[in-house]
């Protein structure tokens, strides 16, 4: 620190130097590169290639390949599916009839406006016991002017599965399948392998973030 002084009363000038000679500003850019550094390192391992769910040659992709009326039949089939699993739970082990889902005003059971512009669909339930599964068959035949194809839905459910020392089951409650043709039936014994080879092809409903992942990987290639 300097002091210059002037007599008879004149101004005073002081001039004070920086006591740290620049070390706070040093210290403030190392800290803000090595946030950036973490940061970088953070982006780099958390970074992973974008993939998305593959459709196989055996299945329909229900955001892309579903005209308009298809897709009313799915997603109303996708919503009745857990009701038609509770009321199997509810009612001592009971799959509900079509008249009775009908009664409900369950779609695409119920003959309503919603079910006449989406085909008209007619439905039909089949039972297949097996030892350690109870399966219901609903299958949908179009009856309207509009042409589509057949509709499966496959309730699997795992009686077993209650037992204290059984393993939960590894599949999916409900299957939704469609068809080519308006008059296919479904086999006797409900495999994939047996759907396949009659001609049905599982409808696979993929989510939001799995079409914008898909959309990105194009997008980037």
């Amino acid at each position: 620190m300097t002091m210059g002084k002037q007599v008879m009363g004149a101004r005073c000038e002081v001039v004070v130097r920086p006591s740290g000679s620049g070390l706070e500003t040093r210290m403030v850019l190392a800290v803000a590169l090595l946030t950036i550094l973490v940061c970088g390192c953070v982006i780099v391992l958390r970074n992973t290639e974008v993939t998305a769910k593959v459709v196989t040659a055996w299945q329909v992709d229900a955001f892309t390949a579903l005209r308009a009326e298809e897709l009313a039949v799915f997603n109303a089939l996708h919503t009745a599916a857990p009701e038609i699993e509770i009321f199997h739970e509810d009612e001592d082990n009971r799959w509900p009839s079509v008249d009775e889902l009908a009664g409900d005003f369950i779609p695409p059971f119920v003959q309503d406006a919603a079910w006449e512009k989406s085909g008209g669909m007619g439905w039909s339930r089949s039972i297949i016991f097996t030892t350690d599964k109870h399966i219901a068959l609903y299958v949908g035949h179009p009856s309207g002017t509009i042409k589509m194809g057949s509709f499966l839905l496959v309730m699997l459910h795992d009686h077993v599965k209650k037992e204290g020392n059984a393993v939960g089951a590894t599949h999916a409650p409900y299957e939704i399948w469609m068809h080519a043709s308006s008059v296919a039936e479904a086999p006797l014994m409900i495999t994939d392998q047996a759907l396949i080879k009659k001609g049905w092809r599982e409808v696979v409903a993929r989510k939001g973030e799995d079409e914008t992942m898909r959309t990105k990987k194009d997008y980037i290639q």
